[in-house]
């Protein structure tokens, strides 16, 4: 029978290759539903396949979904305007797998979030009411600077000196929460990245919920989750109170009553921690001995600490720094860290002194060069081995202390005077010994270039929120602007009785390296501005009170006498106007 031209012909050969097709898009479909499977199980994937689905779940409840691009978007990726405006309490649902450090967050918790999304949290897989930390974030024209300006008018002449405000929450609106949750922003590609005042600005408002709504545990603990590219600031999250981490995720379990007297400090160093005038103003001189109260039932123990390490160039200085520390009245222990290069006699000197002896293992400085003495100045990072103590104040061996500074103890690490710009000045700080800190602070050391080749420019580096003490506490001996106001003002406050100056820091050449008769800083061009015979009395009026063991470390070496007495000729030949070479030496060390 014949067929017309549209008519279709069903062949044997059409039929099995449509079979065929069948069995093969079966197949295609079983593949592609075991690789879907096998990432759906997977670790790895498991948590952007569940992200993805159980939002779409979610927003099936509300009145709109949020965009693929809402979905995808990271801590730091909102805009200024639209950062944490998120006050509306929300259930967050188990989203799968989460990093094992979280399973004692398990539970119908309710978190405080700060610059965070709920979305952001549904790796952790945490099951509880989330709250969003509301607050504006500080303008962008803010600048470290304002916070840490190199000057402030600590005589308070024109005012008192205050910080520029950086915006925190209304904490009032809050109820108590079992964890806060922060993500913290990190740009290591930005030059002075960890001084970066919206950085500040999240860790303070993610500590200040903690302190004031995170719930206790019986220890006054309170549990605090960030998320990092970089290490959380040691200045407010310490090391040893770290429970976990798992990749950019933190854990900790925050002390809250340190917490608390840690942020009750001025947030900047544009206001001085420790008051230098009484409530009356500057005609009354502020009783720091109203600091030293020790709570009742609180034995923490507390000491001063100076380190020796590669000469013996300082071993006078720190007898005598020891004598002064205990004629200020202070009763605190006196701990003396020191290599092998102190000798026998030199340790019985120290120990005469008042210093408890604790040899150490030298810690070299990567960048110093080879023999110089700030080859092994890193060495000062084994202060924080210290463990036994809760606090302990570093004061460098060329202070000498003219009040007692055991006020010094009430303040958190790291408390100091101001050197330059943003910059503290480490001859004399308050820090607080911990194991993990001093593992950081070597760990760091090939890593974290230091400003001045120095332990001050490193620690400047790691500590970059400190507290500014007044520099009469470490008052310097320079006279860098020259000018006879300058020296008058200096002068008089090194000399005043009783002493207007917590301690005096003797730059230039140290007095125990000069004859008694003189400050030999005269004699020499470049060190002029350094030179004062006030300082240099004061010094040694302590040295003439010493015992003849302590005396011993203090005798001029054949060498530095013949240094000294070039010098002497040259300004002689010079012709300095102040005529110090004209003086009759008198110094019985100079004939020995």
């Amino acid at each position: 029978m014949k067929t017309g031209a549209g008519d279709a012909v069903k062949s044997p050969v059409a039929g099995l290759r449509a079979g065929a097709i069948v069995k093969l898009n079966a197949a295609f479909l079983a593949f592609f539903f075991l690789v879907y499977m096998a990432l759906l199980l997977h670790p790895k994937y498991s948590h952007i396949l569940d992200r993805g689905a159980s939002s779409l779940v979610r927003c099936t409840f509300r009145d709109a979904c949020p965009s693929t691009s809402q979905l995808s978007r990271k801590p730091g990726g909102r805009s200024a305007a639209s950062a944490n405006k998120v006050v509306a309490t929300e259930r967050i649902v188990n989203a799968g797998r989460a990093p094992t450090m979280f399973n004692e967050l398990r539970g119908r918790l309710r978190m405080g979030l700060v610059n965070i999304g709920r979305d952001e949290l549904l790796a952790l897989g945490v099951e509880g009411d989330a709250v969003g930390v509301d607050f504006d974030r500080v303008s962008d024209v803010f600048r470290w600077s304002d916070l840490f300006p190199e000057w402030i008018d600590e005589e308070e002449e024109d005012g008192v000196p205050s910080c520029p405000e950086i915006p925190m929450p209304d904490f009032s609106r809050y109820d108590d929460v079992d964890v806060v949750v922060a993500a913290l922003p990190c740009n290591r590609t930005a030059r002075g990245w960890n001084r970066d005042v919206f950085r500040l600005q999240v860790h303070l408002v993610a500590a200040q919920m903690a302190a004031r709504k995170g719930r206790r545990d019986g220890a006054g603990r309170v549990r605090v989750v960030l998320r990092s590219e970089c290490e959380p600031m040691m200045d407010l999250f310490r090391c040893d109170e770290a429970a976990g981490r798992e990749g950019d995720w933190w854990m900790y379990t925050v002390d809250a009553p340190r917490m608390e007297e840690k942020l009750r400090l001025p947030v900047g160093s544009c206001n001085l921690a420790l008051p230098l005038w009484g409530p009356t103003g500057i005609h009354e001189v502020f009783n720091a001995s109203d600091l030293t109260v020790v709570d009742a039932g609180s034995q923490r123990r507390e000491a001063y600490a100076t380190v020796l390490h590669s000469s013996d160039r300082y071993l006078c200085g720190a007898i005598v720094l020891a004598q002064s520390i205990r004629r200020s009245g202070s009763t605190r222990d006196m701990v003396l860290l020191h290599d092998h290069t102190v000798s026998k006699p030199a340790l019985r000197a120290l120990v005469a002194a008042g210093w408890i002896p604790r040899r150490i293992r030298r810690i070299r400085n990567p960048r110093a060069e080879r023999g110089s003495y700030n080859e092994y100045n890193y060495s000062k990072f084994r202060l924080w081995q210290l463990t036994e103590y809760f606090r302990v104040v570093f004061i460098d061996a060329d202070i000498l202390v003219l009040r007692s500074l055991d006020a010094l103890f009430r303040f958190p690490q790291i408390s100091a005077v101001g050197n330059d710009g943003s910059l503290f000045n480490s001859g004399i700080m308050v820090l607080e010994p911990s194991a993990c800190t001093f593992e950081a602070l070597v760990r760091g050391r090939r890593t974290i270039r230091s400003y001045n080749g120095g332990d001050q420019g490193y620690l400047n580096e790691v500590f970059v929120w400190w507290h500014r003490l007044p520099r009469r506490v470490n008052y310097l001996k320079n006279f860098w602007a020259n000018t006879t106001g300058e020296r008058a003002l200096k002068e008089r406050l090194f000399r005043a009785e009783p002493a207007e100056v917590w301690s005096i820091h003797y730059l230039g050449l140290k007095p125990w390296r000069c004859y008694r008769d003189y400050d030999c800083n005269w004699n020499i061009d470049d060190q002029r501005v350094y030179a004062s015979d006030e300082a240099h009395r004061r010094w040694w009026q302590v040295y003439d009170q010493m015992g003849e063991v302590m005396r011993g470390p203090c005798a001029l070496s054949e060498r530095r006498k013949v240094e000294i007495a070039w010098d002497r000729h040259v300004a002689q030949e010079i012709g300095y106007a102040d005529q110090h070479w004209k003086i009759n030496i008198t110094d019985p060390r100079k004939w020995e």
